[in-house]
């Protein structure tokens, strides 16, 4: 029985932790700072189809947008000069996110991610890890 509490209590208050998470979306870098959104120092300025996620309860945050090949040069400025490795990194993002992609859930299969043309790495302000598809010109960031 008393298992059976711990589990349901376990489960109730995880279930919790992630209610003060509020998304958005915007269109343009422009719209995005005119909401007074919370976005990454460095973003290039034409980043479009921008996502947000934050936590209010702690500084967990995740990210993505899209950019074009012109502002490649302005978010390596934004980025360490070295890659790094996702094996045994964990993006705990609330499973209610749905623009979030499933590879970057959970334990992130480094090898998976780098099949699929992720390169990642940290910022130079923050503590965010960013990762990118260069050909496709789309990040994703995140902060726990």
């Amino acid at each position: 029985m008393a298992v059976a509490v711990i589990a349901a209590t376990a489960a109730t208050l995880s279930g919790c932790r992630n209610n003060d998470v509020v998304t958005e979306s915007y269109a343009t870098m422009a719209e995005a700072r005119a909401s007074g959104a919370d976005i990454p120092a460095g973003v290039p300025e034409g980043a479009h189809d921008i996502r947000t996620a934050s936590d209010g309860r702690s500084r967990r945050r995740w990210g993505l947008f899209n950019f074009l090949a012109a502002d490649a040069d302005g978010l390596r400025a934004m980025l360490q000069a070295e890659e790094v490795s996702l094996a045994g990194v964990d993006c705990d993002i609330p499973a209610r996110i749905e623009w979030w992609p499933v590879l970057l859930r959970g334990r992130v299969n480094a090898e998976q991610a780098k099949a699929a043309g992720l390169q990642s790495y940290r910022s130079r302000q923050g503590d965010l890890v960013v990762v990118v598809n260069w050909k496709q010109g789309r990040a994703y960031y995140w902060q726990f």
